[in-house]
């Protein structure tokens, strides 16, 4: 075959590939999303993306405040796929005990407006609030169906939930401008929730059939509950500190560091599409594999995981700089972005022992773990803002120190149920290896001693250097997902 036979077969390859064509909607989907970030910031201007950051903040806290229902059925029906009765039992019961869930939300939102307890009315939360809670309800029932389809395969209709938003997002920014863009936004975020339910209800793989079973509620909440608290926990240690941000700045200050979050977060939202795709394939593979084919596995698949993960956390640090030329208003946010980015990279580092603990039926530890990590976190940034009295973006370092206590916890876990050795050097040299240790370690010194911002390139550098031998095999792993699309099912 000659070189360009080869050519063809392998593009071929590639756009018949529904893994690509997933991975591929992503990459486009989350360069809308960077993009709009950085439109949404010039548009809105400092004061109005304070106020949307808030509005944020708090869908994010609603989407955490299901009680796991949506964790818990997408970890059930992952082992149990082919009982198709089962599983249509077990989403009947979950969109039941999610109604129900509804109208306490409801209820509690009209609590609060009815008796003025003047929640965040420094944002003027009372204005969005309806719309706010129509985006609540429906990212209930929108979270468990994507679990759902994603068990299914059916990764077209996830797509399509995952881009409605920054289509609708990049209209709005091109034609509004301060307080009608906010408005604009706030719409256009309702109505990709509303479609996105709609057509889940249209094409579900499964039927849809609210259903009460006693037994089924006390197991799916049983399960939830443990999934719950790991999930809220270990995702308000960074909502919290957005939280303390939001409370004890100025709106202004808030904005500021909701640009940094939004583009730092962005950097990572690419990866966040594979693990996607491959979480409830590993939850399977982990329930019914040897301990020996486990740990191959997880050694596997977080290594190429993290090691991109900071490489790009890398990359756009040293990159930032050259952004900010063009956003003069942000030119105070360099470190504010650096810290943010390094703080919330080392959450990868807990990637694949966290579905074998959910696979291995260790939700409860898991739900510990996090709650232990989140009080850590609550304590220290109460500590910088209280007492230290620091300025706002170093309250992130309550993040970077939690997650780091978190990371060799779920590390030292992962590696007890696996038989694994625990002695100190193993769980580190694990979980947080010299190679990705060193050139993190300079990022940081550079931001604590506030080098100037162009010394971001020494650490990408060094991780370059470090890992080339790992940037290797992660060029195997995407060839090797176009030549066996089955891959990905691993």
């Amino acid at each position: 075959m000659d070189k360009f036979s080869k050519i063809q077969l392998l593009y071929k390859k590639i756009i018949t590939n529904k893994i690509f064509h997933f991975i591929g909607s992503r990459y486009v989907t989350y360069f809308l999303q960077f993009v709009n970030s950085l439109l949404i910031a010039v548009n809105l201007g400092l004061y109005y993306l304070g106020i949307w950051g808030f509005i944020m903040l708090v869908t994010q806290y609603l989407n955490q405040s299901n009680f796991g229902i949506s964790h818990s059925v997408n970890a059930i029906i992952s082992i149990n796929k082919r009982r198709e009765w089962y599983v249509q039992k077990v989403i009947g019961t979950s969109l039941t005990m999610l109604g129900i869930l509804s109208l306490v939300m409801i209820v509690l939102f009209i609590i609060n407006e009815l008796c003025n307890f003047n929640f965040g009315s420094k944002y003027n939360f009372s204005t969005y609030a309806p719309f706010v809670i129509i985006i609540g309800v429906l990212g209930y029932f929108n979270t468990l169906f994507s679990n759902i389809f994603r068990v299914y395969g059916r990764l077209y209709e996830i797509a399509f939930n995952q881009t409605i938003f920054p289509i609708l997002t990049l209209f709005s920014v091109i034609i509004f401008r301060k307080e009608n863009l906010l408005w604009a936004l706030i719409i256009a975020n309702t109505i990709a929730f509303l479609s996105s339910f709609i057509m889940y209800l249209l094409r579900c793989p499964i039927k849809l059939k609210m259903l009460f079973i006693w037994k089924l509620i006390i197991k799916i909440q049983i399960k939830g509950w443990y999934l719950f608290i790991y999930s809220l926990s270990f995702y308000l240690i960074v909502i919290s500190t957005r939280s303390f941000v939001s409370a004890y700045y100025g709106v202004e200050e808030f904005g500021s560091f909701t640009f940094s979050f939004s583009l730092a977060n962005s950097i990572l939202l690419l990866l966040q599409a594979i693990s996607f795709l491959i979480f409830p394939k590993l939850l399977n593979r982990f329930a019914i594999s040897s301990e020996k084919e486990t740990f191959d596995i997880l050694t596997s698949v977080r290594d190429t995981y993290i090691v991109v993960s900071h490489g790009l956390i890398h990359f756009a640090i040293m990159l930032f700089p050259c952004l900010l030329l063009f956003l003069p208003q942000y030119q105070n946010t360099a470190n504010v972005f650096n810290m943010i980015a390094l703080s919330i990279v080392l959450y990868t580092n807990c990637f694949g022992y966290q579905g074998f603990l959910i696979a291995k039926g260790k939700e409860r530890k898991l739900s510990v773990l996090s709650l232990f990590s989140l009080i850590i976190n609550i304590v220290i940034a109460l500590v910088l803002i209280k007492i230290f009295k620091v300025p706002f973006y170093q309250v992130i370092f309550s993040t970077l120190i939690s997650y780091i206590i978190y990371m060799f916890l779920i590390g030292y876990n992962g590696r007890k149920a696996l038989g694994a050795s625990l002695k100190f050097k193993d769980v580190i040299r694990d979980v947080f290896p010299l190679r990705i240790f060193i050139p993190f370690s300079l990022s940081v010194c550079i931001c604590l001693f506030e080098l100037n911002v162009y010394y971001g390139m020494i650490p990408f550098v060094v991780f370059i250097c470090f890992n080339i031998g790992v940037l290797g095999k992660v060029y195997t792993v995407l060839k090797r997902i176009v030549n066996e699309p089955k891959f990905i099912n691993i």
